[in-house]
């Protein structure tokens, strides 16, 4: 019994530290966006990605945690969605996957075009 009320107290402790629901601006130090062919590259990570084909929910909040910001929505045409990131890049969905990004020089992947 008091091993379950232990863990029952470290999880609570744990959901109310800041940054733990993603939601606040909490940047990563150290952590850095490249934009990659098969996604966005995770400078300062040893060697991470978040490759397209990604679900959605998972890119957003690896980003807004990585920036310090929630990607905000932008317009997008051909039926995808896309996001705007504090870094200057635009997040292309097709439905709950990450298809592509661009920016005003490159891109990869689907764009919004």
């Amino acid at each position: 019994m008091r091993a379950a009320c232990a863990v029952l107290s470290v999880v609570a402790l744990t959901a109310c530290a800041p940054g733990a629901t993603g939601g606040g601006s909490t940047r990563l130090a150290g952590l850095t966006l490249v934009p990659a062919p098969g996604g966005l590259d995770v400078a300062g990570s040893g060697g991470r990605e978040i490759g397209f084909g990604r679900d959605r929910p998972g890119v957003l909040d690896t980003v807004a945690r990585i920036e310090g910001v929630a990607p905000r929505p932008v317009p997008c045409g051909s039926g995808r969605d896309a996001y705007a990131t504090a870094g200057g890049l635009r997040l292309v969905f097709r439905g709950r996957t990450f298809v592509g990004w661009d920016s005003v020089s490159d891109r990869a992947g689907l764009s919004c075009a």
